[in-house]
């Protein structure tokens, strides 16, 4: 069989199957150019001795039809493929059934009860979102990775941290493995299992982090990562190789690293660009700033309307309030505010939000009432409604005087990923958003210095784009994504030279006394 009759039989059964249904059994299969490189890397960290082979999750078998590429017959000893899909189980046996053992069934299950001992595992196992995993299933597999391993594993990990982790017991001493995982294990919590087995259980060789503007599966949503081990512990001297950009034998940058400099409850991220010790700043953004989510509303099309839409059917004002459009609707950095407090610059909308009872409003505003009533398809029943008392009463959350588009492309390495927008008019706005409300010594000194806000404005757009990057997360395509915690991390000197640039010495004292007395 050649890699281009696999490469039909892939599309075919890709095309039997909804992009949805395979984004939830989390089945993207690697491109051949891609399974070509990675297997040529792995096979270079190998060596020359026998391969005994073994592709968890092989799908069509794209590694295995890559290891017949580029070893030799008499350098390949076994190759075994486990699929759990039985239509690419069957595909799989077809095309390489005269050279592999291709067995049907569960990855996890198999490595738990097989004798087999591999030499080289290249895999690209299903990114299965922790949401699709049943709780029997969560705790089935965090109980083997404790036993086996001694890692505590985070209910909110996806599929592939434990087909990692699990494949362990199969690997031979000083085993190579190689996997092509989502880059996000770096940044989020639940990654930290990931992080302690690579930093202390195996000897990291490489983490090869793909272009995030290069996505490496056209229906992912996700950025790739190629992860490189060896089975066996790190010695003090250990050193890993973070590279980026490129292929796995040429990519554009390499930064070395001391394995032992490797902390599992910090973010990796930084490691790319040479930011060997994490280290939290002196100050930090959320020393100076309340960061929320903006409001879930449940159903804007119903909860958000055109401010001239309720005036012109003669809603009462005091039972909605302004609220900023999405931010790809605003495209200005300041938004300015009429006497009212609405916004001048941006679409004026509303926010429907009252705690009166039906009955109350059918009295007190009756087009309220109709509006409702008429609009009432189901929404008391919503997720979100259902919290709710009433059910079109919304979330507690002020008109913030910044916000932060926590989500963007900016795809070139000079553009800002997201934006820091000023506020000055009485908007709220939705989770499309970050609103940060000043605090502590800040909150003080712009009360004091109400001038002084463009220039924190200022200081909010003058963080580079390597620094909101690497603070946040990369997915496919470019998608860059900064969460609360995560903004709320980053270096916050410059706000500090603000208020130490602009108040008085007297003052300054002031304000860090009242700041430690609410602290």
């Amino acid at each position: 069989m050649t890699e281009q009759q696999r490469t039909a039989i892939q599309v075919a059964l890709d095309a039997e199957r909804t992009a949805l249904e395979r984004n939830q059994a989390g089945q993207f299969a690697t491109p051949p150019e891609l399974a070509q490189d990675i297997m040529r890397f792995a096979l270079k960290i190998h060596g020359k001795q026998r391969v005994q082979f073994l592709e968890p999750s092989c799908g069509s078998g794209s590694f295995i039809s890559a290891l017949l590429r580029e070893a030799s017959a008499k350098q390949i000893g076994s190759v075994t493929g486990v699929e759990l899909d039985p239509r690419f189980a069957r595909a799989a046996q077809e095309l390489w059934g005269q050279v592999a053992d291709i067995v049907e069934g569960d990855f996890i299950e198999w490595a738990a009860r097989t004798n087999r001992q591999a030499s080289l595992v290249v895999a690209n196992p299903p990114y299965v979102r922790h949401h699709h995993l049943s709780g029997t299933q969560k705790s089935k597999y965090a109980n083997a990775s404790a036993r086996e391993l001694g890692i505590p594993v985070s209910q909110l990990a996806g599929l592939y941290v434990y087909f990692l982790l699990l494949a362990h017991k199969a690997l031979a001493a000083d085993a190579v493995s190689a996997w092509l995982i989502p880059t996000e294990f770096m940044d989020v919590n639940y990654g930290v299992a990931l992080r302690q087995y690579l930093a202390t259980q195996v000897e990291l060789v490489r983490i090869h982090r793909f272009d995030p503007n290069d996505a490496q599966f056209d229906d992912a949503l996700v950025s790739s990562a190629v992860v490189v081990f060896r089975n066996r512990k790190p010695t003090p001297a250990a050193v890993a190789d973070f590279t980026f950009g490129g292929s796995m034998d040429a990519p554009r940058d390499i930064h070395r690293v001391k394995v032992s400099l490797l902390r599992p409850k910090e973010k990796w991220i930084g490691h790319f660009q040479g930011r060997h010790v994490q280290e939290r700043p002196a100050d930090v953004v959320g020393d100076f700033f309340d960061i929320r989510r903006g409001i879930a509303t449940g159903n804007n099309t119903v909860f958000i309307r055109p401010r001239a839409e309720l005036e012109r059917i003669g809603v009462d004002s005091k039972h909605y309030r302004p609220i900023l459009p999405s931010p790809r609707n605003v495209n200005v950095e300041d938004v300015t505010t009429d006497a009212a407090g609405w916004p001048q610059n941006v679409e004026q909308l509303a926010l429907i939000d009252t705690d009166e009872p039906m009955e109350v409003l059918a009295v007190s505003d009756p087009a309220l009432a109709e509006y409702l009533a008429a609009h009432d398809k189901g929404e008391q029943n919503g997720y979100l409604s259902r919290q709710r008392k009433p059910w079109y009463k919304q979330e507690r959350r002020p008109a913030p005087p910044f916000l932060c588009t926590y989500m963007g492309r900016g795809s070139a390495a000079s553009e800002q990923p997201v934006r820091f927008i000023l506020n000055r008019s009485n908007a709220t706005a939705t989770n499309g958003f970050l609103l940060l409300y000043p605090k502590g010594v800040l909150a003080d000194f712009l009360a004091h210095h109400p001038d002084a806000i463009d220039e924190v404005h200022a200081a909010l757009n003058s963080f580079t784009p390597e620094e909101l990057r690497n603070g946040g997360r990369a997915y496919g395509g470019g998608l860059h994504k900064i969460e609360p915690s995560e903004l709320a991390a980053l270096d916050g000197s410059r706000i500090r030279a603000i208020i130490r640039a602009s108040a008085e010495p007297n003052e300054l004292s002031d304000l860090v006394e009242r700041a430690l007395a609410v602290a």
